[in-house]
């Protein structure tokens, strides 16, 4: 396939020339239907927008001309958005630590000023971490569906997955996103202190981001072009492929190292210093990009990037095709076993959550747990490092819980990591390694940019096992009452 060429960057919207994908189609037998009817469809949907940093208000002002198709089989009278930054709006409900709020509390959020689906102004509702938008008429299925927003995010003075310190912006989940309709009605955004309340289906991704020219920014997909402006900014151009999510980092006085490793480009972001340990963390890094590629399938994307920020709350954080790193991995003699294990498992997340999604609120072990287990193997196989022997729900748990049912971090971390791995441990035991590899290559293959749900592993696992699996998938996932 050519490249998509954009050719013109207009007041209100980047103008570019869309190709129709090549389906994707499992070489395994196609026993398993992929998710089938959910809105919206990743091939039918790209998002176009325009964005502009002000430094001196932390302000981002943005403009999304959002273009998709209504695949839910359903007339549709309204579509709910993300909107992320609205969590920050209050000290008593931000899902960032007190302590990470360098200033003092401050706040963050996102407002719209313009709301248009398909040339007409709507209404809008903002309900917590989810925006409501009313259709000014009812969308049948298969018609065509084109949102434009005009919109500003304030961005708190915060180390966090979205914040900013001093010089230094991090911009997960900054931007309103279609949320996912499916059978089971929408999956809507909540704020919520632990986890990653997101369930977002892929997308094309055309962006041009404004910022000062003494800054340099690190995104999700490709740089297209760099254009100096007359006031001393610069403007860039940015395209992502099959992106589940769009990220940013702003920063100043950054260092960039790269190299390429097996065809893909790997790089590397870090406050200037520390150059020794970034070089390590940019091996390792191609590394494990190429045993998760041998093991499972292709790395999708021809970048990799790591980027290290002032952030607390997280070790670590994923995003399609770039991971946030903590600052403190760059200090001599920070933990290396554990600096490891963390940036295995980021990098895991590229196939589990990036290619093959899942809903993170209802199901968030389906992605933890995975993304435990792949690092784990990762340092037993290529490392030669012993796996943990105290996998104490080795016997079973329930995994079957939303993040909402569970009410503490503890909770969520034993259920969504530590129970997640060792149901990929146990399984390794029931069938053996190869089979389980032969059990996630199909995974992958038959949902790739889409979204999979527990029952969807559940009846590959049973396919690919040719024997009972209901003992030990009870053990897991005991009915509720």
């Amino acid at each position: 396939m050519g490249l998509i060429v954009i050719a013109v960057l207009c007041a209100s919207a980047i103008i570019y020339r869309e190709q129709v994908p090549v389906p994707i189609v499992s070489a395994l037998s196609p026993q398993v239907s992929p998710v089938a009817s959910v809105f919206p469809a990743p091939e039918k949907t790209s998002y176009q927008m325009k964005l502009r940093l002000d430094v001196a208000n932390n302000t981002l002002y943005g403009t999304t001309l959002l273009n998709t198709q209504n695949t839910s089989g359903k007339s549709m009278d309204e579509l709910w958005f993300t909107a992320y930054p609205n969590c920050f709006q209050s000290s008593d409900k931000t899902p960032a630590p007190l302590e990470a709020y360098y200033a003092g509390f401050n706040q963050g959020w996102l407002r719209f000023s313009l709301i248009k689906v398909n040339g007409q102004a709507v209404q809008f509702t903002e309900k917590g971490a989810s925006i409501q938008v009313k259709t000014a008429s009812a969308i049948a299925p298969e018609e065509n569906i084109q949102v434009e927003m005009t919109w500003r995010a304030q961005i708190p003075r915060l180390k966090y997955r979205y914040g900013s310190n001093n010089t230094v912006y991090m911009l997960g989940n900054f931007y309103p996103a279609l949320n996912v309709f499916s059978k089971d009605g929408w999956h809507n955004s909540y704020n919520s202190v632990f986890g990653d309340p997101f369930c977002f289906q892929s997308a094309y991704y055309a962006v041009s981001l404004n910022i000062p020219n003494a800054y340099n920014m690190v995104a999700t997909g490709r740089t297209v072009s760099k254009t100096a402006e007359d006031d001393g900014r610069d403007t860039y151009l940015i395209e992502a492929r099959d992106a589940r999510d769009f990220s940013l980092l702003v920063m100043y006085d950054y260092t960039e190292i790269k190299e390429e490793i097996k065809g893909v480009t790997v790089k590397c972001y870090f406050p200037s210093k520390h150059s020794e340990i970034a070089q390590q963390i940019l091996r390792k890094s191609g590394q494990i990009i190429n045993y998760y590629a041998s093991q499972f399938g292709s790395y999708p994307y021809g970048e990799f990037k790591v980027a290290f920020v002032p952030m607390q709350g997280f070790h670590g954080m994923e995003y399609s095709g770039l991971i946030f790193l903590r600052e403190e991995f760059l200090q001599t003699g920070y933990e290396p076993e554990r600096s490891d294990f963390i940036l295995a498992h980021e990098i895991a997340h590229q196939w589990w959550f990036g290619l093959v999604g899942n809903d993170q609120l209802r199901e968030p072990w389906l992605d933890e747990g995975l993304a435990n287990w792949s690092a784990y193997k990762y340092l037993q196989e290529v490392e030669g490092k012993p796996i943990p022997s105290g996998l104490e729900y080795k016997n079973g748990m329930n995994l079957g819980k939303e993040l909402r049912e569970m009410y503490s971090s503890q909770e969520y971390y034993r259920t969504a990591y530590n129970g997640g791995e060792a149901f990929w441990f146990g399984l390794e035991k029931e069938l053996g390694h190869e089979k389980v590899i032969k059990v996630l290559r199909r995974y992958l293959a038959d949902y790739k940019n889409k979204i999979a749900t527990t029952q969807d592993l559940m009846d590959i696992i049973k396919l690919e096992a040719h024997q009972d699996m209901s003992g030990y998938i009870y053990k897991w996932f005991p009915p509720k009452s």
